[in-house]
């Protein structure tokens, strides 16, 4: 597939799929045609996320390697630090709302390229289903996990959380689709009728299966651990990112 920057300078060979996704797809070569949307977004999925390598370093194993050492950092300064993975049971739709050439945008790590779900997002997921879902011991606790913006009594979290990430890299996003079947009714206010034509939406999504690695910490053991408890109840339960009302972004404990 080829890729260009603007002013038509062609890239012969990088290496960051983020690079690629986000600053070398033309929409003008999006095609409007569902059927060559569908073939696009095939090419894509398999010809950027197909090899995570720089050279010959596998970006997964360095990446590991200095969360690793991050961690140990970490642990020698007093923090209780918590890694743990969790496998997508569905797909993950991360970043859907995001800018993208290909109209529905997806979350890599900038440097890297590597899949994510960043730690706003997990920290988001957990606050509301504390919020809705919680015991009443969980809830007293909303701001020893999360802190509170309270003017009177402002406090920072007693956890940190760290972007989640891919730990494996083959056949990452597959092509799913939306069937809109009444795009009058919600574009021009018409009443729906069964002789509206279906209108398919293509994007990309992460694959089941995929597992990634969530790394949490704080000075209190007990505190991480409740959140993590959490974390891993919450992705399970109800999900992350876009779409799960209809089943994805669920993931379990590996």
């Amino acid at each position: 597939m080829e890729y260009k920057l603007p002013g038509n300078i062609n890239i012969e060979k990088v290496s960051n799929p983020s690079f690629l996704f986000d600053k070398c797809l033309s929409a003008k070569d999006y095609s409007s045609d569902p059927t060559n949307k569908f073939n696009n977004l095939k090419e894509i999925a398999k010809s950027i996320f197909s090899d995570y390598k720089f050279g010959n370093v596998d970006v997964y194993t360095a990446h590991k390697n200095r969360m690793e050492s991050v961690a140990s950092g970490l642990k020698n300064q007093g923090y209780i630090v918590k890694t743990f993975m969790l496998k997508a049971v569905s797909g993950l739709c991360i970043g859907m709302g995001r800018d993208s050439a290909i109209e529905n945008g997806i979350t890599l790590e900038r440097n890297l390229g590597i899949p994510i779900i960043p730690s706003s997002s997990i920290k988001g997921v957990i606050r509301s289903y504390v919020t809705l879902y919680g015991t009443d011991e969980e809830k007293s606790k909303i701001n020893r996990y999360f802190g509170s913006d309270d003017d009177d009594n402002p406090k920072s979290g007693e956890v940190d959380f760290l972007n989640a990430y891919m730990i494996s890299g083959n056949e990452s996003y597959k092509v799913d689709i939306i069937n809109n079947h009444f795009q009058e009714y919600y574009s021009e206010g018409q009443a729906p009728n069964d002789w509206f034509s279906p209108n398919p939406v293509y994007f990309l999504r992460i694959s089941e299966g995929k597992v990634f690695e969530f790394t949490i910490l704080g000075k209190d053991e007990k505190i991480v651990s409740e959140v993590q408890n959490l974390i891993e109840k919450a992705f399970k339960e109800v999900g992350v990112g876009g779409k799960t009302s209809v089943g994805y972004g669920r993931m379990i404990k590996v």
